[in-house]
């Protein structure tokens, strides 16, 4: 066969790429044509997402990887969860979408349980109930401007919107639905119980596109502004972790844990039916939707979020210091005796993560660290040890003993992390790819095209 390119969007919570594979009917080259960053902007105290940055970053990626002489056949988007935008009857973009850490949701969290309680939301969703989930996101956003109920007709979540911008098709697609907190976990469509308890319009949703769909070619209006050729806008795996486990090379999948590691660190196994067990449910465990229709059992976790934001937080004291060197002091502690909650709300939000370290170490009666190394050594072993903790409670809710851990993402550069993971949860760790999600989205266009099958 001749060669095809296709393009992966990968857009993580601190930065996002234009990858590019070169599938020649055998093996697939995958490359970077294009990286940005990606960061919440605080606006009359709330935090969005600079979304006309990000398309505009896009097509500047689409651009780039049109220079060669081999036709680009297809384009998906993958990205984080949760957050969502309103468009309104002319399909226009009612506001930046807010970034899921924004605080608004805490005001509305009482009324909210009071209306559909934590464990029915759980039984009835699979999702864990938290602050973060579209559905507290959009309960909250009807409590604070109810004159959207007469402006809004759809509501796409973030890769659903960028598809749209691309192609000019409105679609909601299954994975990154499952992540919200308001589809029905075993019919996989949205749930007319959790929209009607909750008063949200079940309008503003379509039902899911599940195993790939094409969508349109690219925008002629695209096409002529870049001037490219026109090529297909597919919905692919559009939840990150999703396309992430679509591209693990399993050798054992029922005695194998996969951690997701960027932002955050998604630790969980695959399983054929959904968990909803009061066991999976005190245990913090929820169900999201995979490309192929399984579910991933897992564990949302703190990634390398704290240590991009220590990182952020000495470049504003005039000191840059990088993760090789974060890595390198921390390698040199050796007896560290010092742990944190990666997962306590108060290291959730952004800046001053120097000062919430040493403070929750010296209230929690622990010693606490002072030196850089210190504190990213506090990290990583901390991680490391919620790694654990979730490794051992899906090992009892599955009864499948897990011997092999497959780490993938960008996190796994850190490879004092990929270690102290193997030390302190006894299991052979196995590690890459490193671009999981890339390249997860590129194996689902490949099937959603029918270029492979399987």
């Amino acid at each position: 066969m001749s060669l095809i390119k296709l393009l992966a969007i990968d857009l993580g919570a601190s930065s996002g790429r234009v990858m590019q594979a070169i599938y020649d009917g055998h093996s697939l080259q995958l490359s970077e044509v294009h990286r940005f960053k990606n960061e919440p902007v605080n606006l009359n105290d709330g935090l969005y997402w600079n979304l006309l940055h990000l398309f505009g970053e896009i097509k500047q990626g689409i651009k780039k990887a049109s220079k060669d002489s081999i036709p680009i056949r297809s384009i998906s988007v993958d990205t984080w969860g949760v957050d969502y935008a309103y468009l309104d009857q002319n399909g226009d973009l009612l506001y930046q979408p807010h970034c899921y850490r924004d605080n608004r949701m805490g005001r509305y969290e009482e009324s909210f349980y009071n209306a559909i309680s934590k464990k029915e939301l759980f039984q009835k969703t699979g999702v864990q109930p938290a602050t973060i989930n579209t559905v507290l996101q959009i309960y909250s956003d009807l409590q604070e401007k109810p004159q959207l109920r007469n402006i809004v007709q759809r509501v796409l979540f973030i890769p659903d919107l960028i598809n749209y911008l691309l192609s000019g098709v409105l679609s909601n697609e299954y994975t990154i639905a499952s992540t919200s907190g308001l589809l029905d976990i075993f019919t996989q469509d949205f749930s007319e119980e959790v929209f009607e308890r909750l008063d949200i319009p079940r309008k503003w949703f379509t039902t899911p596109t599940k195993n790939g769909e094409v969508l349109r070619q690219l925008s002629p209006r695209i096409t002529q502004e870049l001037k490219v050729d026109p090529f297909d806008v597919i919905a692919g795996a559009g939840h990150d972790t999703a396309a992430a486990v679509l591209a693990i090379p399993y050798e054992h999948e029922k005695g194998t844990v996969f951690i997701s590691c960027g932002t955050w660190s998604l630790v969980g196994t695959e399983s054929d039916e959904p968990v909803v067990t009061d066991e999976a449910f005190a245990s913090g465990l929820t169900n999201e939707g995979c490309f192929d229709g399984k579910y991933r059992l897992l564990q949302n976790t703190t990634g390398m979020w704290i240590i991009q934001e220590l990182q952020r937080d000495w470049r504003l004291q005039g000191e840059e210091v990088g993760f090789g060197e974060m890595v390198t002091l921390a390698e040199e502690v050796t007896d560290n005796q010092t742990w944190i909650h990666p997962n306590d709300p108060v290291f959730a939000s952004p800046g001053e993560m120097e000062t919430k370290i040493k403070e929750w170490c010296k209230v929690s009666g622990q010693k606490v660290p002072q030196t850089k190394g210190q504190i990213v050594r506090v990290v990583l072993e901390s991680l490391a040890l919620t790694y654990l903790e979730t490794i051992t409670q899906l090992e009892q809710l599955t009864k499948h003993e897990m011997t092999t851990v497959q780490m993938v993402g960008g996190g796994i550069q850190n490879k004092l992390l990929c270690q102290l993971t193997a030390d302190f949860t006894g299991r052979t760790v196995i590690t890459g790819p490193i671009e999981a999600s890339a390249l997860g989205n590129i194996l689902s266009q490949l099937l959603t095209l029918g270029v492979i099958s399987s």
